[in-house]
């Protein structure tokens, strides 16, 4: 009876854990190759070890996290290789998940993208990086119109996740963020406007400039090394 009632608060704590790791994770305050000690977090955190391993396991799941014999858990690494699946799943369900959004959004949710768009674009502008691929995967995420279209915002959810990290690498560059906020402006117009084929048209090429901007980056890293 004791451990049936202990258990849920178990998770419970588990889940705000995994949450607040990811967002770590997501945002680079934990780095790629980081090492993610369970003695340490458990510490920091003023928990015992069973959530945090849970939380990590978790995030392991999820493919933001490593576990390896006698080193433990660290974030993953990037890869080009990583990044191309990404990129490439993203290519095959986004766009034309966007061009249905364009049909199904209501005033609710056309009010709510655009409050999305801005607040990820007031991020860009005031320079916090930290915060634009979490912003930004929320902005595509909405063009979805996840009430609408549960399975597939789900399945994109999940991608935008992993995506985050490397969004915030290409954006490094000087110039990155003012050509993500016109070609996010010129989506949200057709989106708003409800031009599916055009919010089509414009989400495909967006995503693979993103992509192609990332091979650059992954290029360049790899003269210097």
């Amino acid at each position: 009876m004791g451990s049936e009632a202990v258990r849920p608060l178990v998770r419970t704590m588990s889940a705000q854990l995994t949450a607040l790791v990811r967002s770590r994770i997501v945002s680079g305050a934990y780095a790629p190759g980081a090492a993610l000690p369970q003695d340490a977090l458990a510490a920091e955190f003023g928990v015992s070890k069973i959530p945090v391993r849970e939380a990590l396991l978790q995030l392991r799941a999820e493919g933001l996290v490593d576990v390896f014999a006698h080193r433990g858990f660290q974030v993953r690494s990037l890869t080009q290789d990583e990044a191309h699946e990404i990129f490439r799943l993203r290519l095959a369900l986004e766009p034309q998940a966007i061009a249905r959004g364009a049909q199904l959004a209501g005033q609710l949710e056309r009010q709510s993208t655009g409050a999305a768009a801005r607040e990820l674009h007031q991020a860009l502008e005031e320079g916090r990086r930290e915060d634009a691929g979490d912003l930004n995967g929320a902005f595509h995420l909405a063009l979805v119109v996840p009430a609408r279209q549960r399975l597939t915002a789900e399945v994109l959810q999940r991608l935008l996740t992993l995506a985050q990290r490397y969004v915030r690498l290409h954006l490094q560059p000087t110039g990155r963020a003012s050509r993500a906020r016109r070609e996010h402006e010129a989506l949200l117009a057709a989106w708003m406007a409800g031009d599916a084929a055009g919010a089509e048209a414009l989400a495909s090429a967006h995503i693979r400039a993103t992509y192609e901007d990332l091979i650059q980056v992954f290029g360049a890293h790899a003269e210097r090394t």
